[in-house]
């Protein structure tokens, strides 16, 4: 594009951002079945090595379980997220969690609940 308009870098998008941004948009409507569909196809795009946009990423598609009422996949997903934000001692990656222990509060007195805090646990300690 050629043009005056102020498009910034949006026309370089590739097709892959668009998807994580359409994800992100129906998690954060809370659409969780339409936004985990689509954590699910972004997630098999992004490689092993790419280790902190997998853990933000996981950790929306965690979110997404959730307003989807699927707690004990919410939880599963956070293992692999827990571990990934200590490592890489991600910022971004901690506030992704907290969004999901806010969506997991109907949970916060179940087993499942429990789990969940026994997983994030780690990452509060030290801090």
């Amino acid at each position: 594009m050629d043009d005056d308009l102020p498009w910034g870098s949006a026309c370089r998008r590739t097709p892959g951002y668009l998807k994580v941004q359409r994800a992100t948009c129906y998690g954060r409507l809370g659409l969780g079945e339409e936004a985990g569909s689509l954590w699910t196809q972004v997630l098999a795009d992004v490689p092993e090595t790419a280790r902190r946009y997998r853990g933000v990423y996981m950790a929306r598609q965690a979110t997404a379980a959730a307003a989807a009422r699927e707690p004990d996949q919410a939880v599963e997903i956070a293992r692999t997220v827990a571990t990934i934000a200590v490592e890489t001692r991600s910022a971004r990656m901690r506030r992704e969690l907290s969004t999901l222990e806010r969506a997991m509060r109907p949970w916060h007195d179940a087993p499942v609940g429990r789990d969940l805090a026994e997983v994030l646990a780690p990452l509060t300690e030290g801090s």
